[in-house]
């Protein structure tokens, strides 16, 4: 998962043994034990409790070591989540990028000295994610500590990045205020569509800022027409205060309203919203664009030929549009792209029979569109884009009276959050609110973490990043509220 690019191995190992650990009950379990069921030598084992332990308990989390070789084990969503968010948020690459961000006149010397750390430590450190950047064309220039490329790549990568690490907070450790991007996100609210989360436009807004302040510029965007008419007065009156050139102006409305309408994946379709992917897919099937027509050969095939015309008119809609997402994302630089699709853990998905059974015949598709005229560039990118297709067609195989009334606030991690959706729709007692409002009755929240949550909710459900097996404990906490509701 792209967090594992950040963290150490003894990290990753720490982050193992919580995965592993869901899968037992709770319970007392010997140190000893458990290295021998987890084939490890004891000594190493018991160093890595002590130092998770440690950590859990600076967090204020519920330590694991009762006694000095005796662990008390029980899965808590709460905890795992924080402890995975913190290995990020202390790691040196997370650090490097951050400062890289808001403090671009430091280089490498400022920055060992800072951290109290070699040069050469935070070198090795970052290897994982420099070759990962370089797959999406960016490089990091070590000593300056600046990354190069093209800019509304980096941006992506710096947003994608303090998402993963801090849901966007630690945005807020930047020199700069930012009272004028969230007069523009109140302004702006409500056009937006319900499954971009306020604290993921908020960051959005800022790192963008953070950007131009520093001179870094946007050049020409690979799409046309991407302005919103309904967002472009607001975004113009913001960015004529900020910036001079008239050409920058258009270019940020533009990677905004991309960033806003294009770049995050959906699990619903606003019906209320008008949506702006959608009307330009329209406009440019009609002009017979060739990226436009291979998503929509794509689309035909993986509705006839996979799904076989199971869908309904919703699923269609919700397919075509993730599909095209797929599609234009991955044209922007004809490369690999950092996607905000998943920052979590996606073995699971990977390692099913479905998936297996799915790849192949998609990545077959996606070769003979390479062969089509203007679009070569797929073929350098077709395992990747065809793995990405299909995760995102997963969900699609699942197979469809006092309500619950369950509030989903926007779960980072699409693939997790598409699954829920899809679990909960086969439930006939239970109605999705999607990014529901303070004032709106819901009996029960679902999140992954409690900071996206509103104000005073105290009956919430959180998905575990490490453990995505929820039905078991989800199911019969519904149920219960649905008998509540009925003997009231």
């Amino acid at each position: 998962m792209y967090r594992d690019l950040f963290m150490t191995n003894q990290q990753r190992k720490k982050v193992h043994f919580f995965k592993q650990m869901e899968d037992y009950p709770a319970g007392e379990y010997s140190v000893h034990t458990l290295s021998q069921k987890f084939n490890s030598s004891y000594p190493p084992f018991l160093q890595m409790l002590q130092e998770l332990d440690d950590s859990l308990r600076k967090l204020n989390e519920a330590p694991l070591l009762i006694e000095p070789s005796k662990v008390y084990w029980e899965s808590d969503s709460s905890r795992s989540n924080t402890f995975l968010i913190e290995q990020v948020k202390n790691s040196i690459p997370y650090r490097f990028l951050l400062t890289s961000l808001f403090y671009p006149e430091k280089n490498l010397k400022d920055f060992s000295k800072e951290i109290f750390v070699s040069e050469s430590t935070i070198l090795r450190r970052l290897h994982p994610l420099m070759d990962h950047l370089a797959k999406c064309n960016i490089r990091i220039n070590f000593s300056k500590m600046e990354l190069t490329g093209r800019e509304a790549v980096i941006r992506l990568v710096y947003i994608k990045t303090l998402w993963a690490a801090s849901l966007g907070e630690d945005i807020n450790f930047s020199p700069l205020s930012f009272e004028k991007e969230e007069a523009l996100l109140n302004e702006i609210h409500s056009l937006l569509p319900s499954h971009l989360h306020p604290k993921l436009a908020r960051l959005m807004l800022c790192v963008n800022r953070l950007r131009n302040e520093q001179k870094n510029y946007l050049g020409e965007a690979p799409f046309e027409d991407l302005l919103f008419s309904q967002t472009k007065p607001l975004l113009e009156h913001y960015f004529s205060g900020l910036l001079d050139s008239r050409i920058q102006i258009r270019r940020n409305i533009e990677f905004l309203n991309y960033l806003f309408y294009y770049y995050p994946y959906c699990v619903k379709n606003d019906g209320q919203i008008l949506n702006p992917l959608m009307l330009y897919y329209a406009k440019n099937i009609e002009e017979r664009d060739p990226l436009c027509l291979a998503i929509d050969a794509f689309h035909r095939y993986c509705s006839k030929e996979l799904l076989q015309d199971t869908l309904n008119e919703q699923e269609e809609k919700l397919l075509l549009d993730n599909i095209a997402r797929t599609f234009l994302n991955y044209s922007i630089q004809k490369n690999e792209i950092p996607l905000l699709f998943e920052t979590g853990n996606k073995e699971q998905f990977l390692q099913s029979e479905l998936y297996t059974q799915l790849y192949p015949a998609i990545r077959k598709t996606v070769r003979k569109l390479s062969r089509r005229k203007q679009l070569e560039w797929l073929a350098t990118v077709d395992a990747s884009i065809s793995k990405t297709l299909c995760l995102s067609l997963l969900p699609h195989f699942t197979v469809t009276d006092e309500k619950v009334q369950v509030g989903i606030v926007a779960i980072p991690n699409y693939l997790y959050l598409q699954q829920v959706v899809k679990f909960l729709s086969n439930l006939s007692f239970i109605d999705i609110v999607f990014q529901p409002q303070a004032d709106e009755p819901i009996d029960l929240f679902i999140t992954t973490f409690k900071e996206l949550l509103p104000a005073n909710t105290n009956d919430y459900y959180l998905i575990n990043i490490l453990n995505a097996d929820y039905q078991s404990d989800l199911l019969p906490r519904l149920l219960t509220i649905q008998n509540n509701k009925r003997f009231v």
